[in-house]
């Protein structure tokens, strides 16, 4: 037994105050015997000090510890990493010829394939699926491997991968993870081991797979699949596009910053924007005796309101007078607001929209008659009086809202005259064949930034009030969104590298001591995996304007 010194051992104190001192070298799974924070299993992470950390990654130094349970966020992030470690292991074992890419999320998954391009296969699919559940039932170990940074950049682009800005962390060293002869990069502690792993699938989809997984609420069981179809087109068709364009990793779009193209970037980008946008409105022009209610929704930061901006000027182009409606104007007064399960006001449900008086609103507009539009004050949180308009025949009235494809709001018209579009930013940038930029985290950036600029919220506000958002938007929009006739990505391929400019230095004012501080440095990190782009060039009609301010149309 190691004598125990002062210059060997460190201490360890944990949220309830309980101390333990421990020899240098020790890992988390060690000192977590020794405090018995929870059953096994239970566990799947620790915060040290202000860094989540790999319960097998080993301490030197005094440090406080909280305990991460399975079932949270962070450990749910962990989770999905854990199952991405051991799909590339399989993957790599089962096709040593290829190289898996991971790719979209979709149907409660990740779209998989191979970045030769070729179909996955299904023979293939089973190989790789049964090695998953060997690697599982095995319990392998997730262990860390320290790296320098120099080391770690020559193993990615060993494994065919770009570098990463997760490379750049500020130390000289890098942990990546090793199961079996697989090692590589993730931006989320993994789990222990492949043990933890409880429910999980792999189906085959188009030319690849999906890795699918359940439900944070309900490890035990995997949610039934719902193909989604034009979701998927969309995603492939925006993949296909970067990839002629030669921007499909950030370190593509930086090499293209630093050879002073990012200019032209952004002007393709746009321009695919507007075309696309000119498209839509050429559909419902040719059909404007019929389609007179055009519902535009989408998830929170998605652009819906610019989207619906811009449409209205393409219509208008068409010899079209749109009316325009905000679902926001019919929000409930604040304190008529229904609860969430957590007993506070639930703003993200349908309930909070004066459902009633939308579906009359609309409902006498279509017969001819006059009608008040309410306005909503968010500062009093109170409807007050708007102006009144009367449509001529003919006349399309533009929706724009959270919940305007859910069918209540809408449910007294005819469902011939609707037209539903579905707008959402899907980014399809990665930062290495197994890294990718995720929406939800491109949606925050820039509720982050629109935030901070119009709404004076700091970014503690942000990230405290993202993961309500996000139970909103999977329960009460996304679920509609196979439901519209046209989706619309509003992601543009360059815009990390300008929303670093404002973005950053909002999320560098989290304390360290902060819950939220382990998502800001995640954020910080993604963040500074793309060089950075000046707004100035950046055309006062993009959708991107909504959120960095500068825009020609008013909100």
């Amino acid at each position: 037994m190691k004598i125990r010194t002062k210059e060997n051992t460190f201490s360890v104190i944990t949220r309830d105050g309980t101390a333990g001192l421990f020899l240098k070298g020790t890992a988390i799974t060690e000192i977590m015997e020794y405090f018995r924070p929870g059953r096994p299993g239970e566990i799947a992470l620790a915060r040290v000090d202000h860094e989540l950390r790999g319960l097998n990654e080993i301490l030197e130094e005094d440090c406080r510890i909280d305990w991460i349970p399975l079932h949270s966020p962070e450990g749910w992030r962990s989770y999905q990493t854990t199952l991405c470690m051991i799909i590339i292991r399989a993957a790599a074992e089962c096709v040593p010829e290829d190289t898996l890419i991971i790719d979209h999320s979709i149907g409660k998954g990740l779209f998989c394939g191979f970045k030769s391009g070729r179909q996955a296969g299904r023979w293939n699919i089973l190989k790789i699926k049964k090695r998953m559940g060997e690697i599982i039932r095995n319990n392998d170990p997730m262990e860390p491997v320290k790296l320098t940074r120099d080391d770690a950049s020559v193993r990615l682009e060993r494994l065919g991968e770009t570098g990463s800005g997760f490379i750049e962390n500020g130390r000289p060293w890098v942990t990546m993870v090793k199961c079996g002869g697989s090692v590589d990069l993730f931006d989320a502690p993994l789990l222990p081991s492949a043990g933890f792993i409880r429910a999980w699938d792999l189906v085959p989809w188009r030319s690849g797979m999906i890795l699918r997984f359940p439900e944070e609420s309900d490890l035990e069981t995997i949610p039934p699949f719902v193909p989604m179809k034009r979701l998927f087109r969309v995603f492939s068709e925006s993949g296909e596009w970067e990839r002629i364009q030669g921007v499909r990793y950030a370190a593509d779009l930086n090499r293209l910053v630093a050879a002073g193209a990012g200019s032209d970037l952004i002007k393709i980008a746009e321009g695919l924007h507007e075309k696309k946008v000119a498209a839509v409105a050429d559909t419902l022009t040719k059909k404007r005796k019929r389609l007179r209610l055009i519902l535009i929704a989408g998830p929170s930061s998605s652009g819906k309101t610019t989207f619906t901006k811009r449409l209205n000027i393409q219509l208008r182009v068409n010899g079209l007078k749109p009316l325009m409606i905000s679902l926001d104007d019919y929000f409930l007064d604040r304190e008529k607001t229904p609860a969430g399960d957590d007993g506070r006001p639930d703003y993200e449900s349908v309930k909070a929209i004066d459902i009633a008086r939308f579906n009359r609103g609309l409902a006498d507009l279509m017969e001819g008659r006059e009608v008040e539009l309410p306005r909503y004050d968010f500062e009093t949180g109170r409807r007050t009086v708007g102006s009144k308009v009367r449509i001529e025949a003919g006349q399309p009235i533009l929706i724009e809202g959270l919940h305007a494809l859910n069918g209540l709001l809408t449910e007294a018209l005819p469902e011939k005259a609707k037209f539903r579009i579905y707008v959402s930013a899907l980014t399809q940038l990665n930062l290495t064949d197994h890294m990718r930029v995720p929406t939800s985290d491109i949606r925050f950036l820039r509720r982050l930034v629109r935030d901070a600029q119009f709404r004076n919220h700091s970014a503690l506000d942000s990230l405290s009030t993202w993961p309500l958002v996000r139970r909103g938007e999977e329960k009460y929009i996304f679920p509609f969104q196979e439901r519209s006739h046209v989706i619309f990505n509003s992601s543009l391929t360059y815009e990390p590298s300008v929303l670093r400019a404002f973005a950053e230095s909002l999320l560098e004012q989290t304390p360290l001591t902060h819950p939220d501080y382990p998502e800001a440095w995640r954020l910080l990190r993604l963040l500074r995996s793309f060089s950075p782009i000046a707004p100035a060039e950046v055309p006062p009609t993009s959708i991107l304007r909504e959120f960095i301010g500068g825009s020609s149309f008013t909100y």
